[in-house]
C-alpha cells in the first residue's frame, strides 16, 4: 500500500474500518459456504474488532495516529488521578533533577575542556623531586629557554602567574575589585584563541621591565565593569596606583589556564616588579625586593605548551629536563635537580579535579541511589494503581484489545508520566545547580560554578525517557500475569490475585537498602563536617584577624629597619581598642603561604638526600597570640636578640621525625654543611595545621624575626570582640605604622578555616538532603507497595474479621509483614553501607569510621520507624473495613 494511501485513509479512517469489514462478511460467506457455523468461524479467526485493530496497527500512518489517541487517553487517566500524577511527577522530578544538577557540578570539573581549538595538544609543564612533591611552577629565564627551542619543533611555549585579587583606581580605594594575572609573550597566540576586541599581549610587551603599562580585560569584566563599551581599547584601569592602557578584551567564556583560580585581567608578565604582583611562587635564595623574571631562583610561573605532532613531547622532555637540570646546578649546586613533568591540559590546571573529583563521582553516585530509590518508588505506586484497574484492564481485554497495545498505552502512560517529571526536573536542575554552590559557600569556598551545557540535558532526557519505559513495562507486566476472566467477576477497585506481591516486595526491600545507604552516608558526612569544625588544630582560630600587607615595590630595608618597622606595626595594633594582643609572621596562618627548606644535622652531614621541613618568621608574641602551646623548653624572649646565636622553636612532628627517643632541646641543625650547627633548639610547641586541616601537621621549625632580614608581613591580632568589628581600625593603624604599607587582606582566621572545609561542607549538605528525600520517597513506597497489599488481600482481611478476628490483629499483620521486609532491607543496606566504606573513608577526616556504630543504628531505627508509620494508613484502613461489604463483593 502507498505512502498516498494510507495518508488518504488518515484523512478517511471510515475507509479501512469498511474494507475490513468487506473482507469478513466474504470469509463469513466462505466458510458458511463449507458448512461451518459463524461460531466455529469467529473461533478460527477472532473478535473482528480484534482483527480491524491489528490491521490499523500495521498501517505506519494510522499507527502514528493510535499512537497520539493513547497520548490522549493517557492524559485523560492522569488527569483522573491528580494526586497519583503529583506525587509521581514530584518522586521522578527530585530524582532526575538532582542527577541533573549533580552532573552540571561534574560536567564543570570533571569534563568541560578549555576554550580553545584542539585542547587536547595542550601539555602543561611543571617539575617535581627533591622531596617536594609535584610544583606547577618555572622560573621565566627558564620558560624563556623552553620557548627558544621547543620552536625548531613547532611548539609554541606560554606561561601565567597565579590570579590574585587587587582593589582598582586610585591607592586601591575603589570598590570594584579585579583578579590580575601576569602572562608571557607567547601565552595567548599559543592557545589560538581570537580576541574579542583589539590585540593580544606580545612579545613586544615584554622585552623591558616595567616598559609596557597594558592589559588585556575580559569579556565578564568589560561587560560588568566597562559596560560593554565598543571603544573600550585605548582606555586605561588603575591598577596599585599604575595606570594600564586596555589593549584588547578575551573572548567569552576564557578566564584562563585554572578553572580554580580564573582571572579577569591579564598583563605583561615583566610588570611583575611595578605592581608588585606574582602571587605563589618557589624561592631558592631569591631576592623578593627585587624583578622576578630576571631570577632563576624564583619559579613563579605556570607553564604550557601547544603540541601539534605527535611525538613532540617526547622529543622535547630530555631537552627540557636538561635544560632545567642546568638551571638547578646554577642556583643549588648541592641540591638534587628536580626533573620536568608534562601533564594533559584539556581541561586545564588539574588540582580542581584532584580536589574535587572525588567528592563529586560519590555526590554522582549518591544521586544515581536516589533516581533508583525514585523510580522503585514510583513502580510501587504504579503496581498498585495497576491492580486498581484490573477489571478496566479485563473489560479491555475482553472487548478485544491487543496485549500488544495494552502494553504500549500503559508505556505511554509511563513515558509521559516521566516527560511531565522532565520538564520539572529542568526547571529544578536550573534552580538547584546554583543553590547547591551557594550552599557550600560559593564565592568563599567553592572554586567552580554548575555548567549546564548540552551534556546535561542529554543526559536529562535520556535518564527520563528510559525512566518512563521502564515504568510503563513494569504495570504492563504485572497485568499481562493477571486473570481476566476472575477480574472481571470481580467488583471494581477489588483484585484477584491472592496475597503473594513479590515485586512489590522485592522493590520496597531495595527501596529500604538503597536509602539506609544514603541516610546512613548523610550521618557519616555529617558527623564527619563536625568533627572537622571540633578538630584540634593546634592554634585558637576564633577571635583572630589575619592582615597580609605588602611592600612598596623596590623596597630593601636593612634589618635595624626591619626592626623598626616591626615595632610601629605591633605598636599600632596593639593600641586598637578591642585588640588583646597581636603578632608578625612570614607565613602565619594562611594556607596558601609556605616555605620549604631542606635542613641537614650534625650526626648527618652529607645525607644522600636531605629531609625537608617547613619553617616561619615570627616575632616574640607569636604563639601566645595564635594560641599555640608550648610542650617543651621555652619560647623566644628578650634574650634572643640579632646579635646572639640563632635559635629556632620546632613543632612536635619535627621532633618525632629527627629526634624520636631523644630530647631535642640544645640539639642544631643548618640549611647545608657550611651551616650546619647554625640553629640551636630552644622549645617544642603543639602540632598545628596552618596549612590544611584535612592534613596532619608536617615537621616545622620557626626563627625569631630579630634575627632574619627583612620584614614579616602577616599581621595577626586577637581580639575581645568580633574580630570583622576590628577590620578597619586595624588598616587605619597600619596606614599609620607605615603609609606606604599596602593592605592586600584583612580576613577572620575563623572565616579562613571554614573556607578550607567547603568540600566537607558540600559533600554534608547534598548528602544529607539525598538522604532526606531517599527517606521521603522510601515511605512514599512502602505506603504504596502495602496499600497494593492490602487492595489484594481485602476478602482475605474480611473473612479473618467475620471469623473473629480484631482490628488490632488485621493491622498487625499488615505491620508485621511491613517489619520483615523492612528488617531484609536494613540487612542488605548495612552490608552496602560496610562494602561502600573503602570508597567512602578517604572523604573522612573529622575521625568517623564508615563502620561507626552509632550512625547506623540512627540509620536503621529512622529506615524502620517512618516507614512503619507509613504503613499503618493502609493496614488501618483495612482493619476499618466492614467485613459483611467486603464478603458481598
Amino acid at each position: 500500500m502507498g505512502l498516498w494511501q494510507r495518508l488518504g485513509r488518515t484523512v478517511r479512517p471510515g475507509k479501512l474500518d469498511q474494507d475490513i469489514a468487506e473482507e469478513m462478511q466474504h470469509h463469513l460467506a466462505m466458510r458458511a459456504g463449507e458448512g461451518k457455523s459463524a461460531r466455529e468461524v469467529r473461533l478460527r479467526f477472532g473478535p473482528p474488532e480484534r482483527i480491524g485493530a491489528e490491521a490499523h496497527e500495521r498501517d505506519v500512518v494510522t499507527w502514528l495516529e493510535s499512537c497520539l489517541q493513547d497520548l490522549r487517553h493517557a492524559g485523560r487517566m492522569l488527569r483522573r488521578s491528580p494526586g497519583f500524577t503529583a506525587v509521581v511527577v514530584i518522586s521522578l522530578a527530585l530524582g532526575i533533577g538532582a542527577n541533573a544538577a549533580i552532573f552540571s557540578l561534574v560536567n564543570a570539573v570533571l569534563l568541560k575542556t578549555l576554550p580553545v581549538p584542539e585542547p587536547q595538544q595542550i601539555v602543561l609543564l611543571g617539575q617535581k623531586g627533591n622531596g617536594m612533591g609535584s610544583m606547577p611552577l618555572l622560573s621565566y629565564p627558564l620558560v624563556q629557554e623552553m620557548a627558544a627551542s621547543g620552536r625548531a619543533e613547532g611548539v609554541e611555549v606560554g606561561a601565567a602567574s597565579g590570579a590574585n585579587d587587587y582593589r582598582l583606581g586610585p591607592n586601591e580605594t575603589g570598590p570594584a575589585v579585579a583578579s590580575l594575572q601576569l602572562v608571557t609573550g607567547g601565552y595567548f597566540s599559543g592557545l589560538e584563541i581570537k580576541p574579542a576586541l583589539g590585540r593580544w599581549i606580545n612579545d613586544s610587551d615584554t622585552r623591558a621591565v616595567g616598559a609596557s603599562p597594558v592589559v588585556v580585560v575580559g569579556y565578564g569584566f568589560w561587560q560588568k565593569q566597562l559596560g560593554g563599551a565598543v571603544d573600550v581599547i585605548g582606555r586605561t584601569i588603575e591598577l596599585r596606583s599604575v595606570k594600564l592602557t586596555i589593549v584588547g578584551v578575551a573572548p567569552r567564556g576564557f578566564t584562563g589556564l585554572n578553572p580554580a583560580n580564573p582571572a579577569d585581567v591579564w598583563a605583561p608578565v615583566t610588570m611583575q616588579a611595578v605592581l608588585h604582583a606574582g602571587g605563589s611562587r618557589m624561592s631558592v635564595n631569591g631576592d623578593d625586593s627585587k624583578p622576578w623574571t630576571s631570577q632563576e631562583q624564583i619559579a613563579w610561573l605556570a607553564a604550557y605548551a601547544r603540541m601539534p605532532r605527535p611525538g613532540s613531547a617526547a622529543r622535547l622532555q630530555g631537552e627540557w629536563n636538561g635544560l632545567l637540570a642546568q638551571s638547578w646546578k646554577r642556583i643549588a649546586p648541592d641540591a638534587t635537580p628536580m626533573t620536568l613533568t608534562m601533564s594533559h591540559g584539556a581541561s586545564g590546571d588539574g588540582q580542581l579535579r584532584l580536589e574535587y573529583g572525588g567528592p563529586l563521582r560519590m555526590l554522582m553516585a549518591l544521586a544515581a541511589l536516589m533516581l533508583l530509590i525514585a523510580i522503585a518508588n514510583v513502580a510501587t505506586l504504579l503496581l498498585a494503581r495497576t491492580v486498581r484497574r484490573r477489571r478496566e484492564i479485563a473489560v479491555r481485554l475482553a472487548v478485544g484489545i491487543s496485549s500488544g497495545r495494552l502494553a504500549r498505552q500503559l508505556v505511554t502512560e509511563g513515558v509521559l508520566l516521566a516527560a511531565l517529571a522532565g520538564a520539572a526536573a529542568v526547571a529544578l536542575a536550573l534552580w538547584l545547580s546554583g543553590f547547591l554552590v551557594r550552599l557550600a559557600g560559593a564565592g568563599d569556598g567553592v572554586p567552580f560554578q554548575p555548567d549546564l551545557d548540552w551534556r546535561v540535558w542529554v543526559l536529562l532526557a535520556g535518564v527520563a525517557l528510559v525512566t518512563g519505559v521502564v515504568l510503563g513495562l513494569l504495570p504492563a507486566w504485572q497485568a499481562k500475569r493477571g486473570r481476566p476472566a476472575e477480574d472481571l467477576k470481580s467488583e471494581a477497585g477489588q483484585a484477584s490475585g491472592g496475597k503473594h506481591v513479590p515485586l512489590g516486595r522485592w522493590l520496597v526491600i531495595a527501596q529500604v537498602a538503597l536509602s539506609l545507604l544514603l541516610v546512613a552516608g548523610a550521618g557519616l558526612f555529617a558527623r564527619n563536617l563536625a568533627g572537622m569544625f571540633h578538630v584540634n588544630l593546634g592554634f585558637q582560630p576564633d577571635h583572630l584577624l589575619s592582615a597580609e600587607l605588602l611592600l612598596p615595590p623596590g623596597t630593601d630595608l636593612p634589618l635595624a629597619a626591619s626592626l623598626a618597622l616591626e615595632q610601629r606595626l605591633l605598636r599600632q595594633a596593639r593600641a586598637i581598642p578591642g585588640v588583646t594582643t597581636a603578632a608578625l609572621s612570614d607565613n602565619g596562618l594562611d594556607a596558601n603561604s609556605n616555605s620549604n627548606s631542606g635542613i641537614v644535622f650534625p650526626d648527618d652531614p652529607n645525607p644522600k638526600e636531605k629531609p625537608r621541613a617547613e619553617e616561619d618568621t615570627v616575632t616574640r608574641s607569636f604563639f601566645g597570640t595564635v594560641g599555640m602551646n608550648l610542650v617543651r623548653g621555652r619560647g623566644f624572649d628578650p634574650t634572643d636578640t640579632a646579635h646572639s646565636p640563632a635559635v629556632v622553636v620546632v613543632n612536635q612532628a619535627f621532633a618525632r621525625a629527627h629526634y624520636a627517643g631523644r630530647d631535642p632541646m640544645g640539639q642544631t641543625f643548618g640549611y647545608d654543611r657550611d651551616s650546619i650547627g647554625k640553629f640551636r633548639i630552644i622549645g617544642v610547641v603543639a602540632d598545628a595545621r596552618v596549612n590544611d586541616p584535612h592534613k596532619p601537621a608536617v615537621p616545622m621549625f620557626y626563627h625569631l624575626a630579630d634575627q632574619v632580614a627583612g620584614v614579616p608581613l602577616r599581621l595577626v591580632v586577637r581580639t575581645a570582640g568580633s574580630p570583622s568589628a576590628m577590620a578597619a581600625p586595624l588598616r587605619a593603624a597600619i596606614a599609620t605604622a607605615d603609609p606606604g604599607l599596602r593592605v592586600f587582606s584583612i580576613v577572620p582566621v575563623r572565616e579562613r578555616v571554614s573556607r578550607l572545609l567547603s568540600r566537607d561542607k558540600l559533600v554534608a549538605q547534598l548528602s544529607g538532603g539525598f538522604g532526606l528525600l531517599a527517606l521521603l520517597l522510601a515511605c512514599l513506597g512502602v505506603y504504596g507497595v502495602m496499600a497494593y497489599a492490602v487492595a489484594a488481600r481485602t476478602s482475605e482481611f474480611g473473612l479473618r474479621m467475620a471469623l473473629g478476628a480484631t482490628r488490632g490483629g488485621v493491622l498487625g499483620l499488615v505491620l508485621g509483614e511491613t517489619a520483615r521486609l523492612l528488617a531484609i532491607g536494613a540487612v542488605i543496606g548495612v552490608g552496602l553501607v560496610l562494602l561502600c566504606g573503602r570508597w567512602v573513608q578517604p572523604l573522612l577526616h573529622g575521625g568517623v569510621a564508615t563502620a561507626d556504630p552509632v550512625t547506623l543504628a540512627a540509620a536503621i531505627a529512622v529506615m524502620i520507624v517512618l516507614p512503619l508509620l507509613a504503613a499503618a494508613i493502609p493496614g488501618w484502613r483495612a482493619a476499618r473495613a466492614d467485613p459483611a461489604q467486603v464478603l458481598r463483593r
